[in-house]
């Protein structure tokens, strides 16, 4: 017998799904604006205030344009990714002058870069994303065990698990089994044990974009094997991050903290299939979108980053096995 909740949940996830077009359309709006401009001396990543943004707003416009079937969003990042324009950052990686963007913004090129051939076709993100992976790989194992637990401990740039999450999805992108192995023994030794020792809070507090121990949930969840993470699922205790979505902003970086929390609610669901994970992950994007002064309304505080975050969410929910080919 089907309960009047679950028909309740059902509606919900029905109204989600019919939204999700016009929530990508207004979001990459926000993104094209910032995205087109100059703020920086950067030869490619030069829009959105910063060059980690940048990054994410041309992986926002992409899968934006590959979901929704504009194609000039898709045309706006061609024209700015040019061979002269990648070799010139090219060369400012190798000069040192991107190092501080080591982990947050090199992870996102690796996603970036993942979309860029997996949704497009084009590879002309290869060189950049070679040696940005090279990079976050040596960072990351080079970490000293104090350092490890500071930065799993982290809730903005310097997240450890997202740079985890990303520096997985590309060995896996380029097969590299090496890597993959590397990134799950570090896993199992570190991730599992901080999850163990860290307070299991979910991050009640509410000042930053990330929730660092929803973060590490998605790694153990992403990176272990099914039998591995089945087992740690069932010393879960659930009701500990079923969080009601902020309506209110306390800083600037806690209005992307709806969008990033969603990431993780949509994979506790595709790894549990309770509908109270899916109604979480809704919850936190309709608040979130219903809040338009906490990402379309204010470029320097939010605009210039967290409708990419949204994007992100968004797709999550979107992606096919094999994902969506570009359109012809």
């Amino acid at each position: 017998m089907t309960s009047n909740q679950d028909l309740h949940t059902s509606s919900e996830w029905s109204q989600f799904c019919d939204s999700r077009i016009a929530y990508l359309t207004v979001l990459a709006e926000t993104v094209e604006q910032g995205f087109i401009r100059h703020d920086t001396r950067h030869p490619a990543f030069c829009g959105c205030i910063d060059w980690h943004s940048s990054v994410h707003g041309a992986y926002a416009l992409l899968t934006a344009s590959r979901f929704t079937e504009q194609s000039h969003w898709a045309e706006i990042v061609d024209a700015v990714l040019t061979r002269e324009s990648l070799d010139a950052e090219l060369v400012l990686l190798r000069q040192g002058e991107l190092d501080q963007e080591v982990p947050y913004g090199f992870s996102w090129f690796l996603k970036l870069a993942i979309e860029r051939e997996q949704g497009w076709g084009k590879k002309d993100l290869l060189a950049l994303a070679t040696e940005i992976a090279s990079r976050l790989e040596q960072w990351i194992f080079a970490l000293p065990a104090g350092e490890v637990i500071r930065h799993c401990q982290q809730r903005e740039y310097g997240n450890l698990s997202w740079a985890l999450l990303n520096l997985w999805k590309w060995s896996q992108w380029t097969n590299n089994h090496v890597l993959i192995e590397k990134l799950l023994t570090f896993t199992r030794m570190w991730i599992v044990l901080l999850d163990e020792k860290l307070p299991a809070s979910y991050d009640l507090v509410t000042n930053e974009f990330f929730a660092a121990s929803l973060q590490r949930t998605r790694v153990l969840l992403s990176i272990l094997p099914s039998d591995e993470s089945e087992s740690w699922l069932t010393s879960f205790n659930q009701e500990n991050c079923r969080l009601e979505p902020l309506r209110q902003v306390s800083t600037p970086h806690s209005a992307g903290l709806n969008f990033s929390r969603s990431w993780t609610f949509w994979t506790l669901f595709q790894a549990t299939q309770d509908l109270a994970f899916r109604d979480l992950y809704v919850n936190h994007i309709v608040t979130h979108m219903n809040l338009p002064q906490c990402w379309r309304t204010d470029y320097r505080k939010h605009a210039h980053w967290v409708p990419q975050f949204g994007i992100y969410a968004i797709a999550l929910s979107m992606e096919e096995k094999g994902t969506k080919s570009a359109f012809p």
